[in-house]
């Protein structure tokens, strides 16, 4: 997020008027939008919209989805309507006072529904061309020292890493069986000197 937000970034909700709640037909669907929007605004195939997307489902079960589209430029809304040709189009500037304020921002709709999500085919959606962030990752046992840093998110969760496990004994060796251990991981944003977010 904070790699790719610019001036022009928008954040775009899509709905179906329709009550659909078949993920796969819907993810199709949304699919086609941003080819059929990147044709209109590019007039080529190869793709140029740059996004990240997630679906939700509102109160009365249709899914409806949310874009934030990078360096994006000005469309009517009349057309953003037309070329969706399902349901209701929303689009905002993302009008944020802070840059480590941009995450929190999209994070809310992203978060949502994860334990629903995470049993779907595609829960989450991105542009193959965005531009990635430089990350530092480091082993500790004990809690990296950020007291002279300024904090921004801190947070900590399970992950679950996979591992093979491969019984022996005098007479077979047994098929390996695919299991997983759990670690704990804390996860710190820092704000570094100059203004970048660094996680």
């Amino acid at each position: 997020m904070d790699t790719n937000f610019d001036k022009q970034t928008k954040f775009l909700t899509l709905t179906f008027k329709e009550n659909i709640e078949d993920i796969e037909y819907t993810n199709g669907e949304f699919k086609k939008f941003i080819k059929r929007l990147n044709y209109q605004l590019y007039k080529t195939k190869k793709a140029h919209i740059r996004y990240l997307a997630t679906w939700e489902k509102q109160k009365r079960g249709a899914i409806h989805y949310h874009i934030i589209l990078f360096h994006f430029p000005y469309v009517p809304h009349k057309q953003l309507l037309s070329t969706w040709g399902h349901g209701a189009v929303r689009i905002n500037k993302i009008d944020v006072d802070s840059i480590e304020n941009r995450g929190r921002y999209i994070s809310k709709y992203f978060d949502k529904e994860l334990e629903l999500k995470e049993h779907k085919k595609k829960a989450f959606f991105k542009s193959q061309n965005l531009r990635l962030p430089k990350e530092t990752k480091k082993r500790t046992d004990t809690p990296y020292n950020v007291s002279n840093q300024k904090v921004l998110v801190t947070k900590e969760y399970t992950k679950k890493k996979p591992f093979f496990f491969r019984e022996w004994n005098l007479y077979e060796v047994t098929e390996p069986i695919l299991m997983f251990e759990e670690s704990k991981v804390r996860y710190t944003k820092i704000k570094k000197t100059g203004g970048d977010i660094h996680e």
